[in-house]
């Protein structure tokens, strides 16, 4: 591996923009034969010819802040370094948001970039319409660190992007014919629920932590599970956050069916139960019946949420787990229909009865078992993650169950909820960022 140069880099708008400034025993520590430097900032490249300025102290290097008509180097804190006599000034990253949270950046500004100090760079934040392919430009805002605020402008191409939209694949591919595989959390929607569960469930060590799952196959599908089952639940294959969810369980005179608004009916008959279900669900959407594991506090429904960040060791890191309680007779616990938000190590101790070191072997486990999932998922389908939230539970002797990966999982919009849904964006928020600096090579 060739040793990088560290240097400090100043940013001068009266500066020649042809030109770079250093001082004679920088220049002889470089030990560059030709008379010029090339500029790499984001993926935009610059030859520039070198100029002795010696009132620039030893590893101080002097830029114009403009680089051509279009861009214009923000004056920021930088990361910067010489490979033989390439200048990599950065980090350069690139934050795609949907159009929603792009147009009401300020409420994400101060968690998101908690940790800027340690980043440093040109962070910008833009959506798929700001991105003008003809001279590889992208227009946005970058984050100012000493007011706080986003400002506007244009800049190049970066070295990595964060993706927090639904980027479309022709996109994905132009941006990484121009910046190779350094976009993560793509492909961004939740996957086929029946396609994880088909390929996860084949691997030994992963699959017997998953509910068993079937295709809906009319409702004579859904009565041969619950004869293996006390209770099923029927999902939409494609849809998240509890929407379209139906709750199915035996009793003494049919069955129960539960929507996902709290409702429950008493259903005396199998034609019954059909004509329910067919006219609730839609036609074309396709579910899945998945096995029901009993996991209940107090008559309240519970589950955890797993979050898994890649920090700048570019490696899996467990980034916090919480415990989501519902309302009492709810069947979902998401963020409408749910009591509230506890720490998972409060839930293990105080609803499992775990002793501080069973805590902290369980909380090993689960993230084990949650990185041999995404290792896998990774693989198969060429995707690029490195910020997830995995849904499971815990069964009353403890068993992991994993139920679903959420790659969109609510982050931003958790700033407007409740207190206890906003304990974990500390330390959620702002560590994509330092993968990003990582992927993007400082």
């Amino acid at each position: 591996m060739t040793e990088h140069f560290i240097c400090s880099a100043l940013i001068d708008k009266e500066l020649d923009p042809l030109y770079i400034n250093l001082n004679d025993e920088t220049l002889k520590r470089l030990n560059i034969e030709s008379n010029s430097i090339i500029l790499n900032f984001g993926e935009f490249k610059k030859e520039l010819t070198i100029e002795i300025d010696n009132n620039l102290k030893l590893n101080q290097i002097k830029l114009s802040s403009y680089l051509n008509e279009n861009i214009s180097i923000p004056e920021l804190p930088y990361d910067s370094f010489f490979n033989k006599n390439h200048l990599f000034l950065g980090p350069v990253i690139g934050f795609l948001l949907t159009p929603g949270y792009y147009n009401n950046m300020q409420e994400i500004v101060k968690l998101r970039f908690s940790n800027y100090d340690k980043i440093k760079g040109l962070i910008y934040i833009f959506n798929r319409k700001t991105i003008n392919q003809s001279n590889k430009t992208i227009s946005g805002y970058y984050y100012e660190p000493t007011t706080n605020k986003f400002m506007k402008g244009t800049f190049p191409y970066p070295c990595a992007i964060y993706n927090r939209s639904n980027m479309k694949p022709n996109i994905y591919r132009h941006f990484k014919k121009h910046i190779g595989k350094n976009i993560f959390n793509y492909p961004y929607r939740n996957g086929n629920k029946y396609s994880f569960w088909h390929k996860i469930s084949k691997i030994p060590y992963i699959g017997e932590h998953l509910p068993i799952t079937r295709k809906y196959n009319g409702v004579e599908s859904l009565v041969q599970m619950l004869t293996k089952y006390e209770s099923v639940f029927l999902k939409p294959t494609s849809l998240s956050r509890g929407r379209g969810i139906f709750h199915i369980e035996k009793a003494d005179r049919g069955y129960i069916l539960s929507y996902n608004t709290g409702n429950k009916v008493l259903i005396e008959s199998i034609e019954t139960l059909k004509e329910r279900l067919n006219s609730s669900i839609k036609k074309n959407r396709k579910y899945i019946i998945q096995q029901e594991i009993p996991s209940n506090h107090s008559g309240k429904k519970i589950d955890f949420r797993l979050y898994l960040q890649k920090d700048e060791t570019k490696n899996w890191k467990y980034s916090g787990l919480e415990t989501r309680v519902a309302k009492v007779g709810s069947v979902i616990t998401n963020s409408s229909h749910r009591e509230k938000v506890i720490p998972g190590e409060v839930a293990l101790k105080e609803i499992y009865h775990l002793s501080e070191d069973q805590i902290k072997q369980k909380i090993v486990e689960i993230t084990q078992l949650c990185i041999n999932i995404l290792n896998v998922m990774e693989n198969a389908e060429e995707a690029h993650f490195g910020d997830v939230a995995i849904d499971l539970i815990l069964d009353k002797k403890c068993k992991i169950w994993l139920l679903e990966v959420q790659r969109n999982y609510a982050a931003e919009k958790k700033a407007n909820w409740t207190k206890s849904d906003r304990r974990i964006l500390p330390y959620i928020l702002p560590t994509p960022f330092e993968y990003a600096k990582s992927l993007a090579g400082f």
